[in-house]
This record gives C-alpha cells, structure tokens and sequence, in this order.
C-alpha cells in the first residue's frame, strides 16, 4: 500500500494549456548537482514541462553540492539574461542577497529541492523534510524495534533540508522508543567513500548498532557498501531517502529496508509550468502561494512493485 506524506499547503492553480499567442519564455535552471539520479529526475520534469508551456530552457550545474562550484554556472546563467531562474540552492545563506537582487530587478526566481534562508524568492518547491525524517523514523522502528545503538548519516551541518530530515528522525525516534540510543550525527559531505569510512568506524565502535538512517542517496552509498563490508546485511536495518536504481535493487535484494522517495520530476515540472505562467502574466507574483510543498512516498520491499510506487523512483536518463 501506498504511503504518502502530504502537506496541507496547496500548490497555486494555474492554465493548463499555452495561449496560441503566448511568446516563448526563457528560463534558466541551474540544480543543485548533475549527474545523478534526483537531479536528472527534476531535469526530466522541468523538460516535459519546456515542451508542453514554450519554454526555452537551459539547465547547467555543477558535479558536487557545492556552493563554489555552483557559482560559476549561476553567473554564466545570468549573463544571458533569463526572464525567470530555478535555483536549487547550495547555500541557504549566501544565495539569499542574490536571489533578493534578481526579484527586484524583476526576474522571479523558484528555488526547487532546498529551501532559502529567508523566503525572498518567488515560490520554494521542495519535498516536506522534516515530515520525511519522521517517517524515516517510524519506519526504522517498524523494522529494527526501539532498543539498541542507531546511526543518523546527514551531509553537513546547516543545511535546513537535510537538517530537517534529521531532526524530524531523531525528534520521531526517540520519542516512540526511549530505549534506543542515537549516536552523534556523521557528516561526510557528498562523500560515498567517506559515508562508507564514517558508518565502518561507527560499527566496529559499537557492536550492538541496529539500524542506521540516511538522509541522501551519496552517503546511502556509502552506508550500504560498510553494512555490506561487515557482513551485516539484513542484521543492520538501513532507512535512507531517495530512489535511485541502486537503491532500488538493493533494496529488493533486502540491504536496505525502506527508502523515503522525493517526487523530483514533479519538482522540474512545477517549477517550469508556474515561473511561465507567472512570466506571461497568467498568475500575479502577489497570488502565488510561497510554499509549495511535495508528499514523500515510503517504499518497502512490501510495496515496492505497486505500480504506482515504481512510477516514483528516480530515473538515470530522460529517454
């Protein structure tokens, strides 16, 4: 069965078809990271949406979630002067002034997958984290019981969507289970290799580990090879985000035993569709609702070939 995670904010209405007599707009998305799943997943979305709305769209981003390396994509985006930009911020600080100095000069900005540090964009797309971790944590107690050493692998401290996948763990895990002990947060970055390092040292350090929690699919990697290296598979339950294919065969081979699914292809097509709607004076700036926030699905191996939870997991190519 289908277990989705919703919020009550409710996305802005907007026309479901191009006027013949609608200009083609310009947008520039510049994600967070390319070159995996999530990200190709959003650009799916975001290029289903180009075609249906005449949208020229470019989409361009660094390799690492990295704030310096994604300025530079970013300047060069805006030097071709976009009438609209999608931002997936990896620096919830330090975009903010720059977001801020693009809505004044008129340019209307969707952040998608990570939120700003104050809302001065035009619309924030992102999947609800914190209600994520809290069913990350319900489903680690479903599946590894309330007593025992737990793992929480995040990437690094704040970040407000990882950060919120974490807290909303920890704050639903250790309420439901007392007993259960919740070692320090690892932070190993967008490190597979150093997740694998981070979560092999917690395990040869605390014999009576249970289950450990992932919140992205880089460190999930990581996770999965240690619990593999110490022959662990199946002893340590692993409660991660994301679904990529990986995942999802390891999840069906029994390593890892639910998997939080976002919903990004959803997240590109929303972003392309409002921010046009929005260029072309279809919906007023002032009417459109800040927050917009997407359901989770959890998948286990119980439901993961219904097929609408399949439909959820993230794709490797737009073909």
């Amino acid at each position: 069965m289908k277990s989705a995670l919703k919020s009550g904010v409710a996305a802005i209405v907007l026309l479901a078809a191009v006027p013949a007599s609608a200009k083609t707009v310009t947008i520039a998305a510049l994600p967070g990271q390319v070159g995996i799943p999530f990200y190709t997943s959003m650009q799916c979305g975001a290029e289903k949406a180009a075609g249906e709305f005449d949208v020229k769209l470019t989409w361009d981003g660094p390799p690492d979630w990295d704030i310096a390396k994604q300025q530079p994509f970013i300047d060069a985006a805006l030097q071709l002067k976009p009438e609209g930009v999608i931002l997936s911020p990896t620096d919830s600080g330090a975009l903010v002034s720059q977001v801020e100095a693009l809505e004044k000069a008129g340019t209307p900005v969707i952040t998608v997958d990570a939120p700003l540090d104050k809302p001065v964009e035009t619309q924030s797309i992102q999947s609800n984290h914190y209600l994520g971790g809290e069913a990350a944590g319900k489903a680690m107690g479903e599946v590894a019981g309330g007593e025992g050493t737990f793992v929480v692998v995040g990437m690094r401290p704040g970040l407000p969507d990882i950060d919120a996948r974490v807290k909303g763990f920890i704050d639903s895990f250790s309420k439901a289970n007392p007993k259960a002990k919740i070692l320090p947060v690892l932070y190993p970055e967008t490190s597979s290799t150093k997740a694998a390092q981070q979560v092999a040292a917690a395990i040869q350090a605390n014999p009576d580990i249970k289950g450990v929690y992932v919140t992205h699919s880089a460190a999930a990697e990581g996770a999965s090879a240690a619990i593999l290296e110490a022959g662990l598979r199946g002893k340590i339950k692993l409660v991660s985000f994301d679904a990529d294919p990986q995942q999802i065969r390891d999840l069906r081979d029994g390593v890892y035993d639910a998997l939080i699914v976002q919903e990004p292809y959803q997240m590109g097509y929303d972003a392309v569709k409002n921010l046009a709607a929005i260029l072309r004076g279809e919906v007023k700036k002032a009417d459109v609702q800040h927050d917009h926030f997407l359901p989770s699905v959890v998948v286990t191996r119980a439901n993961m070939n219904e097929p609408s939870i399949k439909a959820a997991f993230y794709k490797t190519s737009c073909k």
